[in-house]
């Protein structure tokens, strides 16, 4: 039995319903360009180039080290009023207090 190709760990149908959502979301000029490219949504080859030429577009995106740290300290607090022990508490509040500090 043949083994089935897989992009990201999608199959043909998904990976192909994945680029036409992606290129549908571009402005018609942005998919002009892809299609300029080579963008061409059928066929395996011609799917996994395209998943290339479409992350072209795609801006990435910054990581929000800050939002991290606050949401790490939010459930350290979390976990800290659950085991109920009032220095853990104090600490992971504390810990919040000072994540909020680095936003604001």
């Amino acid at each position: 039995m043949a083994t089935k190709q897989q992009l990201d760990g999608l199959n043909y149908k998904q990976a192909q319903k994945r680029n036409s959502e992606k290129f549908n979301s571009f402005s018609k000029i942005e998919q002009k360009q892809a299609r300029q490219q080579g963008y061409k949504n059928l066929g395996w080859e011609n799917i996994r180039k395209s998943w290339t030429i479409l992350q072209k577009f795609i801006p990435p995106s910054p990581v929000d080290f800050v939002g991290f740290a606050i949401k790490k300290a939010e459930d350290q607090y979390e976990q800290a009023k659950q085991g109920g022990d009032l220095l853990e508490v104090l600490k992971a509040g504390k810990a919040v207090i000072k994540s909020l500090k680095l936003k604001y």
